[in-house]
């Protein structure tokens, strides 16, 4: 598969930011931001819009979810960097869930050694 070229956009990048960060459920900030950090890439029309496959919503919910578990936007960006523009192939988006999961578990498990060395205040005397 070719990358496009400004002279060739992909046909399916058609959403604006707007519409992006509506169903996405972020601003139009949020949707920049995240172009910026490669979680997301847009097509630019003649006039310089931006311009957004449907995929982007996804990526965008995936990354939002990835700093709820506690991962950088960098993180988030290598884990989407695995599933190619537009891929129907479900077994990517789910390794990509699993390893939001992974990141979870290991976060609760740091964070319940950390309350449970708090109950026992050795914090305090250490």
């Amino acid at each position: 598969m070719t990358t496009p070229t400004p002279a060739s956009p992909r046909l399916d990048a058609h959403l604006t930011i707007s519409e992006v960060a509506s169903r996405a459920g972020v601003s139009a900030n949020a949707v920049r931001y995240y172009e910026r950090y490669h979680v997301i890439t847009a097509e630019r029309t003649q006039g310089n819009a931006r311009r957004f496959t449907v995929d982007a919503i996804c990526r965008i919910r995936l990354a939002v979810a990835a700093q709820r578990v506690g991962l950088s936007l960098a993180e988030s960006a290598e884990i989407l960097a695995e599933i190619p523009p537009m891929s129907p192939a479900l077994e990517k988006w789910s390794e990509a869930g699993q390893r939001l999961i992974e990141a979870g578990q290991a976060r609760i498990a740091e964070l319940t050694a950390v309350v449970d060395e708090y109950r026992t205040l050795e914090f305090l005397t250490n």
